[in-house]
């Protein structure tokens, strides 16, 4: 796990923190949730910790995904690294489905997070296709092991996916991604 040596989770205290894996997982469940359901009392009462622990797990892993975002999330075609990647990528795909279409070792879905309430400025702008005020997020990834390569987020649920798509780097900018042939997938809401 990237997060896990960083030194905001190790401390010389007589109180050990909590293991980096359940930190995580105490911070996935908060962001995951809206309305009532995320307070940190909610969250405290499921996971059997003080408020006071919550926050400092919310505040550890907020500080480390913000220091290692670059580490994290990138893709340069340049990069030995990242060309390795996009290899295994395009064997997976290949493996799962046949060699013709292992050039589309990217893939890209939106998925939207509910508002606990109707916004009051602009709220049509949040009313999605599912009746619901959100906003939406939309990921880039590697297919087989799932890892962001691009993202834009806090984007208002009325936009339809194609045009979230716009303002991601690998829309506005191809060339820095894909090679001669190769492409992206993405379900039909998606323009070609």
């Amino acid at each position: 796990m990237l997060i896990q040596a960083h030194p905001i989770f190790h401390n010389n205290s007589n109180n050990p923190q909590l293991p980096v894996a359940v930190q995580l997982t105490i911070f996935l469940n908060g962001v995951s949730h809206y309305g009532n359901a995320a307070t940190t009392k909610d969250i405290s009462d499921w996971a059997g910790v003080s408020v006071g622990t919550i926050y400092n797990c919310y505040k550890r892993v907020m500080i480390v995904i913000l220091q290692l975002h670059d580490r994290a999330i990138h893709f340069d075609p340049l990069d030995r690294e990242d060309q390795i990647e996009q290899e295994w990528a395009k064997a997976y795909v290949e493996q799962k489905t046949c060699h013709e279409w292992h050039s589309g070792f990217l893939c890209v879905d939106g998925t939207p997070s509910p508002l606990h309430e109707k916004p009051s400025w602009h709220s049509k702008g949040f009313f999605d296709k599912n009746s619901d005020y959100s906003l939406t997020a939309q990921v880039v990834i590697f297919p087989h092991n799932l890892c962001i390569v691009d993202y834009v987020i806090g984007v208002p649920g009325s936009l339809h996916d194609s045009n979230i798509f716009a303002q991601t780097r690998v829309s506005q900018h191809p060339e820095s991604f894909f090679g001669a042939g190769e492409w992206l997938w993405a379900d039909s809401a998606y323009a070609a």
